[in-house]
């Protein structure tokens, strides 16, 4: 019985973008199959449709809800399951310029941070507005995130899409970093 107790207690140690969509929608679905309300999360991309530089969301997290399918302007998400919850902080990763039917992954990426949290009852479904009203960190507009919030949202949020890139929140840019000796 020790065993267990200590296996129950192990910490999950994969980014949050990682575990919280299997824990949320093994919720949801559970809630559903016992009549309950559905609650949902719907990501809404509010940038203006360009046909030079788009700014596609390439990824997002909000509580336990990940959207790994990119977002073109003007364009919605699928409905995500989820939990209740108040207040949450939501993450954006935008790839400016980026096609996402290309088979090449974006290069050039600008994190962003929700102005304020947001929340949702049982039962409801929660619109996440992504523009620069809701949200923060879009240098192109004069806002920005401070050093230390780029670092957790490309460390901790988001770190697979940030393994190869190094981002600097004053200019909002994307390096390569480990090219050693690259052209």
């Amino acid at each position: 019985m020790p065993a267990a107790t200590g296996l129950m207690r192990a910490r999950d140690r994969r980014p949050l973008a990682a575990r919280g969509p299997t824990c949320a929608l093994a919720f949801a679905f559970f809630a559903e199959g016992c009549g309950s309300p559905v609650t949902t999360v719907i990501l809404d991309n509010r940038y203006a449709p360009s046909p030079t530089t788009p700014l596609v969301v390439v990824a997002a997290y909000w509580q336990a809800v990940s959207f790994p399918v990119p977002i073109s302007p003007g364009s919605s998400s699928a409905p995500q399951g989820t939990v209740p919850a108040s207040a949450n902080t939501a993450y954006v990763v935008l790839a400016p310029g980026w096609n996402p039917t290309s088979s090449i992954p974006p290069t050039s990426l600008v994190v962003l941070q929700s102005r304020i949290g947001f929340g949702v009852q049982l039962g409801d479904t929660l619109q996440i507005p992504v523009d620069d009203t809701t949200f923060i960190g879009h240098c192109a507009s004069g806002s920005f995130l401070s050093q230390a919030q780029a670092d957790f949202i490309t460390e901790l949020v988001f770190p697979s899409l940030f393994t190869t890139l190094a981002y600097d929140a004053a200019t909002c840019t994307t390096t390569p970093v480990g090219d050693a000796g690259g052209s």
